[in-house]
C-alpha cells in the first residue's frame, strides 16, 4: 500500500476541483490512453496527439491534467504510467476501477448536485435525473437497461474483488441453501456454488434484474443449483426452505429501523441454527473515516433511496441483535472498508 502525502492548500483545491480531476481521469480512460501509453512504453505529446487522434493542444492538456494528479509520470519528452495508474486504470489489471468509473460518470455524478436539498429534505432528491417507475434508484433502472446493465457491471466487479474475503473467514460446509437477497447478475451466487459443490443458492431480486443472473448461471453449467426468485425485498416473503441469508451491499442502502425490520424478516424464514450474514462497505466505528465511507454516503441519500449511509460494524451488530438473533461475530479487518457479521439463529 502506497501513502499519499497532500498539503491542506493542494487538498482543498482537489476538492474544489473534483469534477475537473473525475473528468481528467474518464477521458483518459475512454480514449484508451493508459493503454496506448502502456503498450508503447510511454508517449510524447506529438505521439499521444497522433494515438488519439486529437489536436495537440487538448493534447497537451489531457496530459498535464494527468500529470498533476499524479496518474501519469514523465521520463524525458516522454509520458508514462504511473504505479497507481498500471495498478488501477489497465484493462487486464485485476484491480481494475474503469467499471467504478462509469458508475460514477453515467449514474452516481449526475445526481450529486442535488446533495444539499437531498440534506435537507431527507430524501432522495437526485432521482429526478432519472425518469421511471418507483422511488429508489433500484427501481427506476429497469426502465433504462443500458444504465441497468452500467450498474451492475459495477456491483458484480466489486463483488468479485471483494468476495473472495467472506470465503476466507466463513465456512459454508455443511448450508444446504442459501439465498442472496438482492442478489443482483448473481457474482456471489455463482462463486459460492463454485466453492461448495453441495450447495444451493437461489438469488432473490427484481424480475428484471434475475434474467442476468439467470443467464450467468447458466453460462458457468450451474443452472441446476444456482436458481432465482423475483420479489421486493421490502414487501415479499424469503423463498422457503433455506438455512442460510446473504444480506450483502445492501445494509447501506436503507436506514438502521429498516434494516431491521429487514434482519428480522431474515430471522423468521430461517430455521433453529440458520445464519444471515451480513457483508458491506463500514465506516469506522467513531464515525471520522475511512474515505470511503465519507465519499460513499452522501449516494445513499441523494440517489439509491433516501435514508441510507455506509455505516459502523457496531451499527450492524446492533440491528442483528435487534432482529432477534442470538449472537453475532464480527469479522472487521478487511479490506476494501468492508466488515462482515454475523447472526446465529
Amino acid at each position: 500500500m502506497v501513502d499519499i502525502t497532500i498539503k491542506d492548500a493542494e487538498l482543498l483545491r482537489l476538492i474544489i476541483h473534483g469534477p475537473v480531476a473525475f473528468e481528467l481521469l474518464r477521458t483518459g480512460l475512454e480514449m484508451d490512453l493508459f493503454q496506448a501509453v502502456e503498450a508503447a512504453g510511454g508517449l510524447s505529446v506529438d505521439q499521444a496527439a497522433a494515438t488519439l487522434g486529437i489536436e495537440r493542444q487538448p493534447a497537451r492538456i489531457l496530459l498535464l491534467g494527468l500529470c498533476s494528479l499524479d496518474v501519469l509520470r514523465k521520463e524525458g519528452d516522454r509520458y508514462v504510467n504511473s504505479d497507481i495508474a498500471r495498478r488501477k486504470l489497465l484493462r487486464d489489471s485485476p484491480e481494475y476501477l474503469g467499471p467504478l468509473v462509469d458508475i460514477q460518470a453515467k449514474i452516481i455524478n449526475p445526481a450529486m448536485g442535488d446533495y444539499a436539498e437531498a440534506t435537507r429534505r431527507f430524501t432522495n432528491v437526485g432521482l429526478r435525473h432519472l425518469s421511471g417507475p418507483g422511488t429508489t434508484l433500484y427501481e427506476r433502472l429497469t426502465a433504462h437497461p443500458e444504465l441497468q446493465q452500467v450498474f451492475y457491471d459495477n456491483m458484480g466487479d466489486a463483488s468479485r474483488k471483494a468476495f473472495a474475503q467472506v470465503l476466507d473467514n466463513f465456512d459454508f460446509t455443511g448450508r444446504k441453501h442459501l439465498v442472496d437477497v438482492g442478489g443482483g447478475d448473481g457474482s456471489n451466487a455463482i462463486e459460492l456454488a463454485k466453492r461448495y459443490p453441495d450447495l444451493e443458492v437461489t438469488v432473490f431480486d427484481q424480475e428484471r434484474v434475475i434474467s442476468i443472473a439467470a443467464e450467468r448461471a447458466a453460462e458457468a453449467d450451474l443452472a441446476k443449483r444456482v436458481h432465482t426468485y423475483p420479489g421486493d425485498m421490502l414487501h415479499d416473503p424469503l423463498p422457503e426452505g433455506i438455512d442460510g441469508v446473504l444480506f450483502f451491499h445492501i445494509f447501506e442502502i436503507w436506514s438502521l429501523e429498516r434494516n431491521t425490520e429487514l434482519l428480522r424478516k431474515c430471522y423468521d424464514a430461517l430455521p433453529e441454527g440458520g445464519v444471515c450474514l451480513v457483508y458491506n462497505y463500514v465506516s469506522n466505528d467513531e464515525g471520522t473515516g475511512s474515505l470511503m465511507a465519507g465519499m460513499m454516503s452522501p449516494y445513499f441519500i441523494t440517489l439509491a433511496s433516501g435514508e441510507g449511509m455506509v455505516y459502523s460494524p457496531g451499527d450492524v451488530e446492533q440491528a442483528i441483535r435487534a432482529a432477534g438473533f442470538r449472537r453475532a461475530e464480527r469479522y472487521d479487518r478487511m479490506k476494501f472498508s468492508h466488515a462482515l457479521v454475523v447472526g446465529y439463529k
